[in-house]
């Protein structure tokens, strides 16, 4: 395991947070409507907040949670989000990401800022997920990721799944093309594991992961109660069928979770006029 970023979390400003909160979220809540509830679930201490991910690389739920979540602690709450190396290359856009709490996706990272009693909000399934297509759009895709079970069990942290509905409206996916990624080798040159063809605005069809301008959607968020498994330590974290098993607990309360939002609604496109 590589050791954590030297400059781990230190980028994160509240003051920056607190300057632009603000304003980001009066525009954010006029384009897209989103509820987040639940937040009172999160415990104090340490927690590994475990999240389904939609919408490809905008990401419209991750926005809504982010601000729901300063909204109601605060800024300077310590409270971070794992993400992919690719972002931060970005001129500018790496460090505007840096300053609200984001930090490489990496075991050693987040085990040190949990054992620093941070909040750490993770989304295992990632690319795939994020990329699953349309037609299961009300599915949470982790597939055989395990990462943040172990990380859970080693620190001790308590997981609180967060499951969210209505942001995979923002595009079109017509396939990940998880064969075509095979093909070019993405996975071992980028951690990438698809080629997604999507219709989205202002492309038409596009090809590959991609920035683009989401459709205004509603989105429903729900944080569930935290999970745990006290009888379990750090040496658990490396007996694969004990991981696996927590893995299946976890998703199954969430898929549960996420079936209950799709029962009830509320979320979508939201067209002017539509809300």
């Amino acid at each position: 395991m590589r050791p954590p970023d030297r400059d781990l979390g230190s980028r994160r400003d509240p003051d920056f947070i607190r300057a632009h909160l603000d304003k980001v979220a009066s525009v954010f809540d006029r384009y897209h409507g989103a509820s987040v509830e639940g937040l009172e679930h999160v415990p104090a201490g340490r927690a590994l907040l475990v999240g389904n991910h939609s919408g490809g690389v905008m990401s419209p739920d991750m926005f809504a949670l982010m601000l729901a979540w300063w909204r109601h602690f605060g800024a300077d709450e310590p409270a971070y989000g794992l993400a992919h190396d690719l972002p931060f290359l970005i001129p500018g856009f790496g460090t505007l990401m840096s300053k609200a709490g984001a930090v490489k996706a990496s075991q050693a990272n987040a085990m040190e800022l949990l054992r620093r009693d941070a909040k750490v909000l993770v989304y295992p399934g990632g690319d795939i997920d994020a990329y699953r297509p349309w037609s299961r759009r009300n599915e949470i895709v982790f597939g055989d990721r395990v990462g943040f079970i172990r990380l859970a069990l080693r620190t001790g942290a308590p997981i609180v799944p967060v499951v969210a509905a209505g942001s995979h409206d923002a595009l079109r996916i017509l396939t990940d093309g998880r064969g075509i990624a095979r093909m070019l080798g993405l996975k071992r040159c980028a951690r990438v594991e698809v080629f997604p063809i999507s219709l989205c605005l202002p492309w038409g069809i596009a090809f590959g992961p991609h920035f683009y301008w989401p459709i205004p959607v509603r989105i429903r968020i729900r944080v569930l109660p935290a999970m745990s498994w006290p009888s379990l330590g750090p040496d658990d974290a490396e007996n694969d069928v004990i991981v696996r098993r927590c893995r299946d607990e976890v998703l199954e309360r969430m898929q549960s979770a996420l079936d209950e939002l799709v029962r009830e609604g509320g979320f979508g496109p939201a067209w002017p006029g539509r809300r």
